[in-house]
């Protein structure tokens, strides 16, 4: 996905939420909740829908904006969440982290306390492969399986967490696929 379909599919809204709250993401990651990779995982997406709704309510001028379009503000809170992970990724990369896909590396972001180290790019390999074919509650089964396979668990937010973040990532990786080969 190029740069121009990133702010063409999410908004210059989004995008600019994203950056603020990667920031906050990977310090909190490294600092605060340096032994807690769960709950910076998770922190993320909430702070990502609450940031949104917050900005949303400004702009609108309507301080109950988040209260009556709740669907919206949890959809662009789980983009934000997302693409926090796959900036976060990319900024891991730049610093020398490993070589995965882009896809598969925030997956991995979101895996991070959930198996270990060497187990994380498999699980999020199957995790990305699931997402391809099945969606819903087949999606959730097949994630469930997955991490125990690997001897993790999660709880409800964390399967919503990587059902979603998974889907839209497969959903990219193909589109990326499509208009390679136009």
């Amino acid at each position: 996905m190029e740069l121009c379909e990133i702010f063409a599919r999410y908004g210059l809204d989004v995008i600019a939420i994203t950056i603020a709250n990667t920031a906050v993401y990977l310090l909190s990651k490294r600092t605060v909740l340096k032994n807690k990779p769960r709950v910076a995982t998770v922190l993320a997406y909430v702070l990502g829908g609450i940031i949104y709704a917050f900005y949303k309510s400004i702009a609108d001028g309507n301080a109950l904006f988040a209260l009556e379009n709740l669907t919206a503000v949890t959809e662009r809170g789980l983009c934000i969440g997302t693409l926090t992970m796959l900036l976060s990724a990319a900024a891991d990369k730049f610093n020398g982290g490993g070589g995965a896909s882009a896809a598969v590396s925030a997956v991995i972001q979101a895996l991070d306390g959930v198996v270990d180290e060497q187990n994380a790019r498999g699980l999020a390999e199957e995790i990305i492969s699931a997402a391809e074919k099945l969606d819903g509650a087949a999606l959730k089964e097949a994630i469930s399986a997955a991490v125990e396979k690997y001897g993790g668990t999660c709880d409800e937010a964390l399967y919503l967490i990587l059902s979603e973040t998974a889907q839209m990532l497969a959903l990219s990786k193909d589109t990326d696929q499509l208009s390679g080969q136009n």
